[in-house]
């Protein structure tokens, strides 16, 4: 009888190790098919149609590692030379960096899967800039560049000065806003802000740009925050919507508004919009002020980034 009962006693045994051995394997196995999906990084593939005019060519698609990343550019024979070539090259919109992509080495190698990442996305973020621009200045032209109450505007006219924070019946002064930011200098602030795709904010929020935000839900606490801020670092969704946000910072924030008027001059005299004279008005962009756009221009001119102001946008 207590041999029967010890024996009983030792399958359950058994069994029950077996059970939890099972279910342990299943929740690292779940655990482990949760954390790749949540360092998927998205991408989708933008072809030309007609001239510089670019939609979606394939559904969208993901890669875990910074390895998958490179062989994308490869397929599609993305580069710095194609995209400079005015080549109708595919343009290849990525959501995020690679958890592992601070792993890259050479440095080199790191930086210029950044600068490849971040190009389409600044090239087609300022393109619909541009379509926006072309849209008012072909209205405009229409209407013998008289100036209209804001009453009599046409529902996309109202909609796009809403859209630029902009309250002036003066097309002009909208304009001012509705222009692009030098992919030179967009680069630029992009490389110091995430320390050329490594820092923090980037890996948790996509924040390549160093956007502060005081709303909690939309934000990440700084390491060496000040006691007493209330500040944190705005988290996006994608570098695409990060990109965007910078870009509209620029071009409404009241900080910035010598930058604009500067671009207007340079506008009206015909000139190349140069990031790095640009640079020279935005010292309120960082604490550091003149040292941070000194070290603006040398980054700009060090690696050549003057080269992409040069890009047409058929504007």
């Amino acid at each position: 009888m207590g041999d029967h009962s010890l024996y009983k006693n030792l399958i359950f045994f058994l069994i029950t190790l077996v059970s939890l051995n099972l279910a342990i394997g299943f929740y690292k196995g779940i655990s482990k098919s949760y954390k790749k999906q949540s360092e998927r990084v998205n991408y989708s593939i933008l072809g030309q149609e007609g001239s510089k005019k670019y939609t979606s060519k394939e559904t969208v698609d993901f890669i875990n590692e910074a390895n998958e990343m490179i062989g994308i550019f490869q397929k599609y024979n993305f580069s710095v030379d194609s995209f400079l070539s005015n080549q109708k090259s595919n343009f290849i919109i990525f959501s995020s960096l690679p958890k592992d992509f601070m792993s890259i080495e050479p440095i080199k190698e790191r930086k210029n899967l950044f600068i490849n990442t971040l190009l389409p996305i600044i090239f087609v973020e300022n393109k619909k800039i541009i379509d926006d621009r072309k849209k008012i200045l072909e209205w405009w032209r229409e209407s013998d560049g008289d100036v209209y109450s804001r009453d009599f505007w046409p529902s996309w006219l109202f909609e796009l000065s809403e859209k630029y924070d902009s309250e002036e019946a003066n097309l002009g002064n909208l304009l001012m806003r509705v222009d692009v930011v030098p992919i030179s200098l967009a680069l630029a602030q992009a490389a110091i802000e995430s320390g050329w795709g490594t820092s923090r904010y980037l890996r948790e929020g996509n924040s390549i740009y160093g956007q502060y935000t005081f709303d909690k839900e939309k934000g990440i606490i700084p390491e060496k925050r000040e006691k007493g801020k209330e500040f944190l670092v705005r988290k996006f969704n994608n570098l695409s919507d990060a990109t965007r946000s910078y870009i509209k910072n620029l071009n409404t924030h009241r900080a910035y508004e010598k930058f604009r008027q500067e671009r207007r001059t340079m506008r009206m005299n015909g000139e190349v919009l140069s990031g790095k004279t640009l640079a020279t008005y935005l010292n309120n962009y960082s604490e550091r002020r003149t040292a941070y756009v000194r070290d603006l221009k040398k980054l700009i001119e060090s690696n050549n980034f003057m080269k992409f102001d040069y890009m047409e946008f058929n504007n």
